[in-house]
C-alpha cells in the first residue's frame, strides 16, 4: 500500500469526503435574477377552459352583458331603427302637413261669372273665371270635386270644380270653369240675386273638399274654403244708363207705352247672357211709375256696354 506524505490514502476521511458524489444536485439562484422572474411569470399563467375565451371579453352594454360583435350588431340595428322612425315621421306627418298647407294657401279671386243659359228653375249653365295664385314647394294635383256656393252663410247652389295641376314655384293664372250650377235652396238663391242686383258688391263663400296627390301619395279631405267678392249691378245707377231715344208707342186712359233705347254699361263682374227678357220696375223717388221689359231677350245683360231697347208700360195717373 502506498503512502503519500505519511498519510494512508485508503483510510483518510478528507479524501473520502472530497470524492463523494451526492445523490441529487441543486442550484441556488439569487432573488431578482432573470431566471426567478421567468419562473414567476410561468407560474402565474393559468390555462383557460375550452369555450371561455368569449366570456372573458363580455362587457355591460345598456342593460345586458354582451360581446363586442353583438354590441356592434345592436348599435347598427338601433341606427337603422332610428332612421326608419324618422322616415315614417317625415313621410306620414311632415309631408302631409306640408301638402295641406300648400293647398290651403292657394289664393282665389273672382274675375267674372256669366250666366249663359237657364235650363229650368233649378239648373243654370255658368262660365266662371277664377284667378289662382300659389307658391308650391312641390308639384301636386287635385281631383275634380263638387263645390258649394254660399251667401250669408246659407248654401244656394253647387257646381263641379275641375281637377287642378299645381306646378311648382310661384304661379298666377286664370282658371275658366264651364259647368252647370244646381240650385239647392231657392230662397237663398233669391236673396243672393236680389243682393247682387241692388248692391255695389256682395261676398260669396265657396266650400269644397279636395283630394290631392303629390310625391306619389294621396292626401284626402283637404278643406278648400274661400271668399269671393262679386261686384254687383248696384241697381244700374253707377254708371247711370244713357238714354239714346224715347218714342211714345201708344197712349190710353189706362196705360202709356213708350219705347226707350238705352246704352247700358254693366260694370259688375256678373253677366246675364241669354237669360230671356229682362223685367225691371221703374220708380221716381219712392213713386212707382211702371215697368220695363227688354225687347232683346237673346241679349240679356252682358258685362260691359250693351245697347238695350225697353218697352215701358206706365200708368198715366201715376
Amino acid at each position: 500500500m502506498a503512502t503519500i506524505h505519511g498519510t494512508d490514502a485508503s483510510t483518510s476521511p478528507e479524501l473520502h469526503t472530497a470524492y463523494h458524489e451526492p445523490a441529487s444536485a441543486y442550484v441556488d439562484v439569487l432573488p431578482g435574477s432573470d431566471a426567478t422572474l421567468k419562473g414567476q411569470k410561468e407560474s402565474n399563467v393559468v390555462q383557460a377552459p375550452a369555450g371561455s375565451r368569449g366570456e372573458a371579453t363580455l362587457k355591460k352594454f345598456l342593460c345586458w352583458r354582451m360581446s363586442k360583435k353583438r354590441r356592434v350588431i345592436v348599435i347598427v340595428a338601433l341606427v337603422l331603427l332610428l332612421l326608419l322612425v324618422l322616415f315614417l315621421i317625415v313621410w306620414f306627418a311632415i309631408i302631409p302637413a306640408m301638402i295641406r298647407h300648400y293647398t290651403k294657401s292657394i289664393e282665389v279671386s273672382l274675375n267674372y261669372m256669366d250666366v249663359v243659359n237657364i235650363s229650368d228653375a233649378s239648373t243654370m249653365s255658368v262660365e266662371l273665371s277664377l284667378q289662382l295664385q300659389h307658391d308650391m314647394g312641390v308639384a301636386a294635383s287635385t281631383d275634380a270635386t263638387t263645390a258649394s256656393l254660399l251667401f250669408d252663410g246659407s248654401e244656394f247652389a253647387t257646381m263641379v270644380f275641375p281637377a287642378l295641376h299645381l306646378a311648382r314655384g310661384k304661379q298666377d293664372y286664370a282658371l275658366t270653369i264651364d259647368s252647370d250650377m244646381e240650385i239647392t235652396d231657392q230662397s237663398a238663391f233669391n236673396a243672393m240675386a236680389k243682393a247682387v242686383m241692388t248692391s255695389a258688391s256682395i261676398t260669396l263663400e265657396t266650400s269644397a273638399s279636395l283630394d290631392a296627390h303629390a310625391l306619389g301619395m294621396a292626401f284626402n279631405g283637404i278643406k278648400f274654403d274661400h271668399e269671393l267678392t262679386v261686384d254687383g249691378f248696384a241697381g244700374f245707377s253707377d254708371p247711370a244708363p244713357e238714354i239714346e231715344s224715347i218714342n211714345l208707342a201708344s197712349c190710353s186712359s189706362t196705360q202709356d207705352l213708350i219705347n226707350v233705347d238705352v246704352m247700358l254699361n254693366n260694370t259688375a263682374r256678373m253677366g246675364l247672357d241669354g237669360i230671356g227678357a229682362l223685367n225691371m220696375s221703374l220708380y221716381l223717388g219712392q213713386t212707382y211709375l211702371g215697368y220695363a221689359i227688354s225687347q232683346k231677350p237673346e241679349l240679356g245683360i252682358p258685362r260691359g256696354v250693351s245697347d238695350q231697347i225697353f218697352r215701358v208700360t206706365m200708368d198715366p195717373t201715376a
